[in-house]
């Protein structure tokens, strides 16, 4: 490993206050920013190395960052149970390692390697440096570099206690993989990752989510062909070939249509008369990186959620509001619009009637879901339709119906009990009232690639 890249790792109560005094000393007396707007990041699936085929042994070598001169703060940083304003969080040279620990990333990277069965370097166990040297020299040779340089960070981070951490982050990297024995570099690319936590506080140092938001850019990178293409022995386009065969065959064609067994739109009535058999459709999810909501949409188990509620996962938890557990597998997902699509057996419980018009400002609204966790399950608030907004190129619904963590992925429902939208938390608003934010109901479906089935259409 390069030394100036891997300095001492300060502890977490270290790291803490390092960063915490660096933020406050630098927010007095400057006009406050606004907190980092967070984009949307594509996350893909990682390419497996192929068993029995020859590659080289690849680890992360070199970690450079960029500090560039008057570009401000990178977000901000919060704290309390609201996630109030405490200041701006500067990105320099010394508050990079609190953000980003050489030693965390390195170790996440490798184990990302490990996951995708990609070669790693094996530990030596000779008990004599003069015996672990015989032989070694090619040993060394055969195993491939990999840089990165850090160009773009963003976070806002809030501080729930001195260990524990809620807020998003996101990453730009630029990658390169070095020979050493042809002395050049054999691949190059940028990868984006992007990391959010709303409904379950990272417990530790304060670099526990920008760290997943760069295990998120990492995975891209391991989905590029050409790394892939780079660490095997000799570069094997049949590897690829094979690869690229298995992921077609296993993902939906391009524009295909799942359909839904669902119900009829929802009569006139009040909400009010429906809302005990709407409460039986929404279930809490747990996923990779805590709860949140979700709701069915067809009789056969079908559930729409958050792809950040789901995460990473293929198998979630979802619980329905009887107690009653299933185990749902996350069919598809887009993480740009950040939807999921999740099936568990059917669950015997009416799907919700999904409205595909556009709703009208002014309009009643109303929210359905699990804030602050399963304990408060089926939780009804209301509010109106507030506008209908733009941001980072994708549509928005605002409303001022309160929620809170946890109502992520849940339904937002018109005066009928009709779907209008699915909350989204974490898109800046940061709970102020009156800016909660909802993926439309009908962008998400057409985004899965869905289809919903009712009496009128079969």
């Amino acid at each position: 490993m390069n030394s100036d890249t891997h300095p001492k790792m300060p502890g977490p109560a270290l790291a803490h206050c390092l960063l915490f005094s660096l933020v406050l000393s630098t927010a007095a007396g400057v006009a406050q920013a606004a907190p980092a707007q967070i984009p949307a990041v594509e996350l893909k699936a990682a390419l497996h190395f192929p068993d029995g085929k020859p590659g080289r042994p690849t680890y992360l070598r070199t970690v450079k960052r960029r500090f560039d001169a008057g570009a401000g703060p990178i977000g901000e940083l919060q704290g309390g149970w609201f996630c109030g304003r405490r200041g701006d969080i500067q990105w320099n040279n010394k508050t990079s390692e609190a953000i980003l620990p050489n030693g965390q990333i390195t170790a996440r990277f490798k184990q990302l390697l490990q996951q995708a069965n990609f070669p790693v370097p094996t530990p030596s166990d000779a008990l004599f440096e003069e015996k672990a040297n015989v032989g070694a020299s090619k040993e060394r040779k055969d195993e491939l570099h990999v840089g990165v340089l850090i160009k773009e960070v963003s976070t806002n981070l809030c501080s729930k206690s001195t260990n524990s951490w809620t807020g998003e982050a996101y990453l730009k990297l630029f990658w390169q993989v070095f020979a050493p024995e042809q002395q050049k570099v054999v691949f190059e690319t940028t990868t984006e990752g992007r990391f959010h936590t709303a409904d379950k506080a990272l417990d530790g140092q304060v670099s526990a989510i920008p760290v997943e938001a760069f295990v998120a850019a990492a995975r891209n990178l391991l989905a590029e062909p050409g790394f892939l293409t780079a660490v095997s022995t000799p570069a094997d386009t049949t590897v690829l070939a094979g690869i690229a065969g298995a992921i077609a065959a296993s993902a939906p064609a391009d524009n295909a249509k799942l359909t839904i067994d669902g119900v009829a739109t929802a009569d006139n009535d009040a909400l009010s008369k429906n809302i005990t058999l709407l409460r039986t459709a929404v279930a809490t999810v747990f996923g990779d990186a805590g709860s949140g909501s979700g709701f069915f949409i067809g009789r056969s188990g079908w559930l729409l959620t958050n792809q950040h509620v789901v995460g990473s996962a293929k198998f979630v938890k979802v619980r329905l509001a009887t107690g009653r557990e299933l185990v749902g597998e996350v069919q598809r997902t887009a993480a740009l619009r950040d939807v999921a699509l999740v099936k568990t057996e059917p669950a015997g419980v009416p799907p919700m009637p999904i409205r595909l018009t556009d709703p009208a400002i002014g309009e009643d609204v109303y929210a359905l879901g699990s804030p602050l966790g399963d304990a408060f399950n089926t939780t009804l608030t209301r509010g109106i339709l507030s506008g209908v907004r733009e941001i980072s190129s994708q549509q928005y619904l605002q409303s001022d119906v309160a929620i809170l963590p946890g109502n992520s992925g849940g339904p937002l429902l018109d005066k009928s009990g009709q779907v209008i939208g699915i909350t989204v938390l974490g898109l800046g608003a940061k709970g102020i009232a009156g800016m909660n934010f909802f993926v439309p109901v009908s962008d998400a479906i057409g985004k899965l690639g869905l289809q919903i089935q009712t009496a009128a259409t079969r």
